[in-house]
């Protein structure tokens, strides 16, 4: 439990770092994306051990409720950040390969 614990609070912080580090300009979706992931993940397992162990260990059923909120809410935005960083990505690629807005040809002929 200590060590699922500890891993959450490590991810957790390097989120908050990750969020901090752009002092409250927009975030590139696609780094967040990354960063994201392993807080879902150990937030997952956390929340898989305590439910098995919910009995034998005495967890509080509020601090599952609790983490699982807020384990609604991290999947939930990392799931936007990674939408959107998918379509950056597709755009990127569109624009690329020359599928972006075509300009407007300049009319030909004597003016």
């Amino acid at each position: 439990m200590q060590k699922l614990a500890q891993d959450r609070n490590t991810q957790l912080e390097i989120v908050n770092n990750y969020a901090k580090s752009f002092h409250g300009k927009p975030m590139d979706p696609e780094g967040f994306c990354g960063k994201s992931a392993g807080l879902v993940r150990a937030e997952t397992a956390l929340i898989a051990y305590m439910e098995k162990n919910k009995d034998w260990c005495s967890f509080p059923d509020e601090a599952i409720s609790q983490l699982k909120e807020h384990h609604a809410k991290n999947t939930q935005f990392s799931a936007k950040a990674c939408t959107v960083a998918a379509q950056m990505k597709k755009m990127k690629e569109q624009a690329a390969q020359g599928a972006g807005p075509q300009a407007q040809p300049l009319p030909a002929g004597p003016l």
